[in-house]
């Protein structure tokens, strides 16, 4: 099963900053690919979400993803079990969760052979006090819609983007015209310990709804088209995150296409 959702937190909600969620998930091996690789960890009522897309032959790319999801989610929701943190601890602290998880993986390649050379992309995200902090590796993207325009949060770990930002080239259009692939990553979870994490924050507002997703989705399906069917903040989630993985395969779902719609759940000031 590619994704999971907790129903009960492990941490009374109660006592903690955490911000709950209205959330919806949807991953789907697409239409080439016989396995899924994503991984999607979620838990609303503690305001974690993590999301990880494996690499890796013999379904290595399955575990890695998985196992850097479920160790994430674990330290996320020992982050939120405190009452009291300040932007820099939680920044911290979610970046921690993602070194843990690159731990992880290298601590399961020392015991299992088989594993080595696997990795994952990952993006991890905590929601408190009226703030996102989160953290990502690679080119799994984390979007805020707010009044219907979708803003990229995450910048892509990948040797076309970095190729753009180096004024190689242009454009990732003309940089496509040259032969450089979309999907070579320049970080990964599982190619160094310790990880080259990127971590942030920003400010949350009643109606906002963020996408983290899979390359399975930004990488066939534009930001304009994801931007129209996330337009209505108050559309119901559910449909919007299946709309979202059709849209995926309807434009060839040549990849495992994974993603989470969260929306805080905050009274107005």
């Amino acid at each position: 099963m590619a994704v999971y959702e907790s129903a009960a937190s492990a941490v009374d909600p109660e006592h903690m900053g955490a911000d709950q969620l209205e959330v919806a998930t949807r991953s789907h091996a697409g239409l080439v690919r016989s396995h899924n690789q994503d991984f999607v960890a979620v838990d609303a009522e503690c305001g974690t979400l993590v999301l990880a897309d494996g690499m890796g032959g013999h379904r290595a790319g399955e575990v890695a993803s998985r196992i850097a999801a479920d160790r994430a989610l674990v330290e996320l929701r020992s982050a939120q079990s405190e009452v009291s943190m300040d932007s820099t601890a939680a920044l911290l602290r979610v970046g921690h969760a993602v070194e843990r998880a690159n731990q992880a993986l290298f601590d399961a390649c020392a015991t299992r052979p088989e594993l080595r050379g696997m990795g994952t992309t990952v993006v991890a995200a905590v929601f408190r006090d009226r703030r996102l902090f989160y953290a990502h590796v690679g080119d799994s993207r984390l979007y805020r819609i707010r009044f219907g325009r979708l803003r990229r949060l995450t910048h892509d770990h990948t040797l076309i983007q970095r190729m753009v930002d180096d004024g190689v080239f242009v454009n990732r259009a003309e940089a496509r015209q040259a032969g450089i692939r979309d999907n070579v990553l320049t970080r990964s979870l599982g190619m160094q310990n310790p990880a080259d994490v990127d971590v942030a924050e920003v400010p949350v507002e009643p109606g906002d709804t963020f996408l983290c997703c899979s390359d399975g989705l930004h990488g066939l399906v534009a930001d304009k088209e994801i931007a129209r069917i996330l337009r209505d903040p108050q559309g119901d989630l559910d449909e919007q995150a299946q709309a979202l993985v059709d849209a995926a395969l309807a434009a060839g779902g040549t990849d495992n296409v994974s993603v989470v719609l969260a929306r805080p759940i905050l009274d107005e000031p």
